[in-house]
């Protein structure tokens, strides 16, 4: 018998978690009912308290105030860099009871960091030094250390190597690995960061104004970005608590860059900006880190606000935001006020570490990564690998394949327990034995290994030559079942005897369950075959050829079974009914399944696929609540016995994974957890801001903002966060509207009820949870009810034929276990063109309406009680009663025929005084009284809640007694009085009011036959409600006739001088026959006047009043006929469903579908669309006020900003003035200054050698003496008394350098570097470079070739140029009546500088090699770009050209001029330019 998914949708077995409402949803209500509502209460403080746990921070302290902090993941430890002495703290985070202070330096520490393999402790220090140490050791005997200069270093490590920024010398410099030597690779002036790429291919530097990316595989600078910070929507130079983080992405050519609240995010190999993120509030950044995967951006703020986006997502918003809160987190350790954090990350145990400076605490926060703690001696491959847990023990095994052996790990310490091998075979499957798992079962090669679990001893092999390589093995306490590669499915008994060989399949089994009655298999076609136990005879073949199935599932209700293929394909099937009963396409990641697990509590399901995501849905919607990623291949999982881990296994290793699944541990889900205010919400803060509190989710206990406010009874913001697409979920303390129910919250479960309906157009499967709910719902008579209703019947989606014979009648309905129709069923196979026009309905809930069982007369009864009457005027309520009472009436028909021939019988014996008729009349009461005894028998209470069983049982009572006095025929016994001897009392006229009684209540009895029949049901209604409606009528006019009775007697008259008088019983009957019309016409008087009156007033007066409360309830009964009607059709359908005992335990829930003829959309009259246009114009008024009202609001802010912006642009036009003023002044002084700085420049130059005599920004250089000033381009100090000197720029140059200065023309070249720096030239520029202690082989920034020898360039900039550049450029310079045209005849013109400031980087259309800050030959117009190298072949050839022609006699300048024109537009057309 199919539960049809009653533990996915309505029946669930308690829980053994901590919740104490860990139960049934279909007994949520009645469990909530019984207990206190104080424990609902109670629970979810319990969940709001485990969810501050969770999401709040962890103080971690410091033995003593530390500025920066650094992580060491591997070790667990946490480093912190002492802010008072050069020592650091180390804590050790899983026993702080060992935790270490190490000194290192007599001052404080700068920089910390660590190699990959966190083998290596780096930290530097404020007097220019850096130590390496071994971690985590810190052997102070193997102890390196360097010194760069006398002030602080900041530093990055890759490859061992370091990558340093000295503040003394304002370099950057990359140090080997042995701390002996070190080059220049760059300058950078107050240098807050440095960061070197994962592959070593960038150096990121940056300073207060700006950010350079070096490329090490160019020598030079290949990105330069300019930092401009904000403050108020103005620019403001940098500041101590301004500054710019970078961070190098470790698997893509890309970095963050950090600046205010915002981080943008450029690629490096084409040097553009990909997108910015911005902070969730106006803080400014303090520090970022990215994931290991480059999946996740985190950064922390100066509010402690933790942001973190996902890369990968199509969400551009945070996806997870978490700060301390003020008013919850009261701790005197945190620190509210603007201040710097530091930040590390933790991702394999999920947390997050933040340490403002100068503090002695470090916060702990829960991340959005996976709690990975991995198990020892895991990694290793995993294809074809098994995972399963070992209960008892709280084991998990993992097998390896190839090598024929299994893995034992204990799962709450981690510990490495066991290695066994399997003496023979490779390992290919394994399950446990029995229920209790005492034993462990090993598939092989067409053999099975039994171990013991104990010890994991090897017990036995049993041999099963029929079944090959087994991929499945299962077993009970009776019989061992494989499948495998030989397609047959082989029973064994626990000795290894074979006791059946299935053959059904036709390809590999791969997947197989066991229940208590059947073997269910599943194979790589996609076909499942169920067999029965014992019998082995073959009870269903489901599912047509498709994918393989890779796990088959088995709900508690032993009948509904779920199967996952390969391409994320999930059906539910029905083991009894043999079909299916849903089908879900799981398309998330384009799944290729390979995994599967049902929860302990039916209410998650968990799918592993192919890429390492796991993903976690909730049923019975199968919405995907969320995924969790561990990005790797041959992956398999499981859970514990009280699924309080996962457990995954795949090539990265053996995992342990808490998120999610504890209880201890609970989860937001959502695609944009904002923890503040999901835990205000939690703390109260229901009102307010719903943008962020409509989709987040807490797992496992499945709880959301609906559950908070169903409990609470709040309506508006239910109904607004269902309309923002709240998920309706099955949580651990029920439905939001089981909560709502079992707090008598009524307008919240109206306000579910409304919202739920309006989303069966999106899912049709919206209303399935509430079939747990109805009866109560029914009961509490709900408003929109019949709303509810109307949408519980919609038309099928499917294809289906739209017309059918004639000759079928209609309407046909089926109960069938899925919403999918089959035609067939309905209208036969055949295709008919003309005919019934037909439409498919099925119900959108699904519902127990089987006959007999206890939920459909759950369910009838509460339709009885419901006060919305108008649910009985549904199509779907009474499309359930008419089929209902179609399968029933049979019971009620006979039981009146039975009365029907009693009462015939009785009349008989009444007429004729046969006592035949009298004995016939008994068998038919007999038999009716049997019936009215089972129905008493059935239900003792409810049976004597009905006024007509009274009747019954009295009626058939009196029959008993006066049959057996008419039988028996007692002699007759008369009393006679003892003054008249007339009888007063005769036993004989006891018999004759016996059968006056029974006649009686058999004809009033007989008044319900009438209800078999709908053109006569209501009536009985009518005359229900008359009898009811006249009580009050009739005191009224006993009260009119005893009043009139008592008049007349109180007023004798003469027509009694010779009677006696009246007594008070003859006076009322004859004020009653008065009243009728029927007085005595010889009173005379007063009495004669009272007559008058009495026929007046209750003749006239009282008739006409009872004639119109007749008609009103006529009216009433009339108006509501049709409910009338199917009330009574109900209380029939009851009576008779009672009879079916054998049913009460039924849990089949269906859906109904119906094949009836079409019927147009309805139209509605002009009357109706009237009222709702005139509802309509209410509310829009209404909204028209609320606009006019913001409007006004708005146009006061708007006038009120126009001023201040007046105001304010009036002060700034003031200002700019003043400072106009101020700049020309000093512009005057400053001219006056330069030239006469320049004319004695020019007097001393005289002096010297050489055609120029140049500093680098193209200033005459004279010597002067010296100042003891470094030199500018080696650092060092000139040891000349007289020493090259510029007095405009203040630099001054050594002796070692004063050569490069001097310039001959026949080198000097117009060429400058990009920052207009002139071009010296160098004899031997690696020769320089080693004495400069710079990085030698420098490539030319137009060819990229690496410069081997002599070169012009720029030191200072690491701006090279080759002799071969150096001279086509000379060349192109000196060739200007022979311009360069591109394929347009568009002269191209030389730029550079102009392209540095638009992109660093530029293709040449030509060779299409990518130049980094060069200079190019451009036609703006045509986007062309010709670079130096490519200019040198133009020239070389056009020379070429030349010699050529001149050679020819024949050829005039003319024709010379067009040839080398036509060669270089040819050049340009095989090479068009590119943007």
């Amino acid at each position: 018998m199919s539960a049809l998914t009653q533990a996915l949708i309505s029946g669930q077995v308690e829980n053994s978690k901590p919740l104490n409402l860990l139960v049934a949803s279909n007994q949520a209500v009645d469990l909530i009912d019984s207990a206190k509502k104080s424990e609902l209460k109670k629970e979810m403080q319990n969940i709001q308290n485990l969810v501050n746990t969770a999401y709040s921070y962890k103080a971690v302290e410091f033995p003593s105030e530390c500025n920066l902090i650094k992580l060491s993941s591997k070790h667990n430890l946490l480093i912190g860099a002492n802010s008072t002495k050069g020592s650091i703290d180390i804590v050790n985070l899983s026993d702080q009871s060992k935790n270490i202070e190490v000194e290192i330096a007599n001052i404080l520490i700068s920089c910390i960091r660590m190699n990959k393999n966190q083998d290596k402790i780096y930290l530097g220090d404020y007097n220019g030094n850096i130590f390496v140490y071994d971690f985590p050791s810190l052997n102070p005997e193997s102890v390196k250390k360097i010194n760069l200069g006398l002030d602080k270093v900041i530093f990055d490590v890759f490859d061992d190597k370091i990558y340093a920024a000295s503040f003394s010398s304002n370099t950057v410099l990359v140090i080997d690995n042995n701390l002996q030597d070190y080059k220049i690779i760059g300058y950078s002036f107050l240098t807050n960061y440095v960061r070197v790429s994962n592959d070593g291919k960038y150096v990121a530097v940056s300073d207060y104004s700006n950010v350079f990316v070096y490329s090490r595989e160019l020598m030079c600078v290949q990105m330069a970005y300019e930092v401009k910070f904000f403050e108020n929507g103005e620019e403001v130079g940098a500041s101590e608590l301004k500054k710019c983080e970078i961070e190098f992405f470790k698997t893509m050519q890309k970095i963050c860059i950090s600046h205010d609240n915002l981080i943008d995010i450029w690629n490096l190999d084409d040097g553009n900006l990909e997108c910015t993120k911005k902070l969730d509030s106006n803080s400014d950044i303090t520090s970022l880190k990215l994931s290991d995967d480059d999946r996740y951006l985190i950064a922390v703020g100066y509010d402690h606000s933790i942001n973190i986006w996902d890369l990968y997502s199509y969400i551009e918003s945070q996806i997870f935001i978490n700060h301390p809160i003020k008013d919850l987190d009261k701790d005197p350790r945190v620190n509210y006020e603007k201040v710097y954090y530091d930040l590390e990350i933790d991702e394999d145990r999920n947390l997050i570490y933040t340490h403002s400076l100068g503090s002695k605490y470090s916060f702990q926060w829960k991340g959005v990564f996976l709690d990975k703690a991995m198990f020892p001696n895991s990694t290793f491959g995993k294809a074809g690998q098994c995972c399963v847990t070992c209960k008892p023990k709280n084991e998990i095994i993992v097998t390896v394949l190839k090598e024929g052996k299994f893995l034992v790990w204990d799962i709450e310490t981690l510990n490495f327990v066991k290695e066994v091998k399997i003496p023979k075979g490779e390992l290919l499957s394994l399950t446990f034995a029995e229920t209790i798992e005492s034993n462990l079962l090993i598939g092989s090669e067409n053999i099975i290994y039994e171990y013991q679990i104990n010890d994991y001893s090897y017990i036995r092999d049993i041999r099963n030559d029929s079944v090959g390589l087994i991929y499945c093995i299962k077993a009970n306490s009776q019989y061992i079942v494989s499948g495998g590669s030989n397609k047959s499915i082989v029973v064994q008994n626990t000795q290894g005897l074979i006791i059946k060989e299935i053959t059904f399949h036709n390809s590999e089994i791969t997947a197989m369950k066991l229940s208590t009655n059947y073997i269910i298999t599943g194979d790589t076609e996609g076909v499942i075959g169920i067999h029965v136990l014992n019998t082995w005879a073959l009870h269903a073949s489901l599912g047509l050829k498709g994918s393989p199935i890779k796990s088959i599932e088995l709900l508690k209700n032993n009948d509904t079974i779920i199967t996952i293929g390969e391409d994320g394909k999930c059906i539910f099937w029905s083991i009894y009914d043999k079909i299916d009963i849903k089908t879900l396409e799981l398309k998330e990641y384009e799944l290729c399944v390979n995994d599967c697990y049902l929860s302990n509590d039916e209410r998650r399901f968990y799918l592993s696929e192919k890429n390492g995501f796991l993903l976690i849905y909730n049923l019975p919607s199968f919405k995907n609540l969320a995924t969790l990623p561990y990005y790797n291949s041959n992956q398999r999982f499981t859970m514990d016995s009280s699924e309080k881990y996962l457990l995954v296994s795949n090539d990265s290793g053996l995992f342990r994974t808490k998120g999610a699944v504890s209880v201890d541990h609970p989860l937001i889900l959502d695609e944009n957890i904002n923890v503040p205010k999901v835990r205000r919400f939690l703390n109260g803060g229901r009102r307010g801001d719903l943008s962020n509190q409509n989709s987040w989710v807490i797992a496992p206990y499945m709880v959301n903002s609906l559950h908070y406010y169903a409990d609470e009874n709040d309506k508006i913001n239910l109904k607004a966060a269902m309309l923002k697409g709240a998920y309706y979920i099955k949580s651990s303390l029920g439905t939001p509207l089981d909560i709502a129910l079992a707090k008598g919250n009524t307008e919240a479960a109206g306000a579910i009820i409304s919202k739920l309906k309006e989303r069966v157009n999106e899912n049709k499967y919206a209303l399935e949870t509430l079939s747990d709910c109805l009866c109560e719902l029914n009961n509490r008579g709900y408003k929109g009810l019949d709303e509810l209703y109307n949408e519980c019947l919609i038309k099928s989606p499917e294809s289906l034929p739209e017309t059918c014979a004639q000759s079928i009648n209609l309407p046909i309905i089926h109960y069938e276990l899925t919403m999918k129709v089959d035609p067939t069923k309905y209208i036969g196979s055949e295709k008919v063109d003309k005919g019934k026009r037909i439409t498919f309905l099925i119900s959108t809930i699904r519902m127990n309406v089987e006959i007999g069982s206890q939920e459909s007369l759950d369910f009838l009864e509460s339709l009885l009680n419901c006060s919305n009457t108008e649910i009985f005027k549904t199509q779907f309520i009474q499309t359930i009663l008419y089929e209902k009472w179609k399968n029933v009436r049979i019971i009620m028909y006979l039981n009146s025929l039975l009365f029907v021939f009693y009462l015939i019988s009785l009349s008989l014996f009444i007429i004729t005084r046969d006592p035949l008729y009298l004995i016939i009349a008994l068998v038919w009461n007999i038999l009716t009284f049997i019936y009215e005894v089972i129905q008493m028998g059935i239900n003792f209470i409810k049976y004597w809640k009905d006024f007509w069983n009274y009747i019954d049982m009295s009626r058939a009572g009196l029959f008993y007694v006066y049959f057996c006095l008419e039988i028996t025929k007692p002699s007759t016994t008369s009393i006679k009085s003892e003054n008249t001897q007339t009888e007063i009392f005769d036993t004989q006229d006891i018999y004759t009011w016996i059968l006056v009684l029974v006649t009686i209540l058999s004809w009033i009895r007989g008044i319900t036959l009438f209800s078999l029949s709908s053109s006569t049901r209501y009536m009985v209604s009518l005359l229900g409600e008359v009898l009811k409606d006249i009580i009050s009528f009739a005191v009224v006019v006993f009260y009119s006739i005893l009043s009139f009775a008592l008049i007349k007697m109180a007023f004798p008259t003469s027509e009694f001088v010779d009677k006696p008088l009246p007594t008070i019983g003859t006076s009322i009957i004859d004020a009653y026959f008065e009243a009728i019309g029927g007085g005595d016409g010889e009173s005379t008087g007063l009495t004669c006047f009272l007559v008058i009156v009495n026929s007046v007033f209750n003749v006239i007066i009282m008739m006409n009043l009872l004639i119109s409360i007749l008609g009103t309830t006529y009216s009433r009964v009339n108006d509501n006929a049709e409910v009338e009607d199917l009330k009574e059709l109900t209380e029939m359908i009851i009576e008779a469903e009672r009879f079916y005992i054998n049913k009460r335990g039924e849990k089949r829930k269906t859906i109904m579908q119906i094949c009836e003829e079409y019927t147009p959309p309805e139209t509605f009259g002009h009357d109706t669309i009237g009222i709702k246009l005139k509802s309509m114009r209410g509310e829009v008024e209404s909204i028209q006020s609320a606009h006019e009202e913001v409007y006004n609001t708005c146009i006061n802010n708007f006038e009120e900003l126009i001023q201040l912006h007046a105001n304010t642009q009036a002060k700034i036009e003031n200002n700019i003035k003043d400072i106009v003023k101020e700049i020309k002044k000093n512009q005057d002084e400053m001219r006056k200054e330069l030239i006469q700085t320049i004319n004695n420049q020019i007097t001393d130059a005289l002096v010297t050698d050489g055609d120029a005599f140049l500093c680098p920004n193209d200033h005459i250089l004279n010597y002067s003496n010296n100042e003891n000033i470094n030199c500018i381009f080696c650092n060092k100090l000139p040891t000349s008394k007289k020493i090259p000197f510029c007095k405009i720029c203040y630099f001054a140059f050594c002796q070692d350098c004063e050569v490069c200065l001097k310039l001959k023309s026949e080198v000097r070249t117009s060429l400058k570097c990009n920052e207009n720096h002139v071009f010296y030239y160098y004899p031997n520029l690696n020769e320089y470079l080693e004495y400069l202690k710079m990085e030698t082989n420098q490539t030319c920034r137009f060819c990229n070739e690496v410069i081997k020898q002599e070169a012009h360039g720029c030191v200072l900039c690491r701006y090279f140029a080759c002799i071969n550049c150096i001279n086509s450029f000379k060349t192109s310079e000196n060739n200007k009546d022979e311009s360069l045209k591109c394929l347009n005849s568009h002269i191209l013109t030389w730029k550079q500088r102009e392209l540095y400031k638009e992109n660093f980087k530029i293709k040449c259309s030509d060779c299409n090699n990518i130049r980094i800050g060069a200079g190019f030959f451009i036609c703006s117009d045509c986007s062309y770009y010709l670079c130096l190298s490519c200019v040198s072949k133009c020239i070389a050839e056009n020379n070429k050209l030349t010699n050529n022609l001149n050679q020819d006699d024949a050829e005039g300048p003319a024709n010379e001029g067009n040839t080398i024109k036509k060669d270089v537009e040819s050049k340009v057309e095989s090479h068009p330019p590119e943007s």
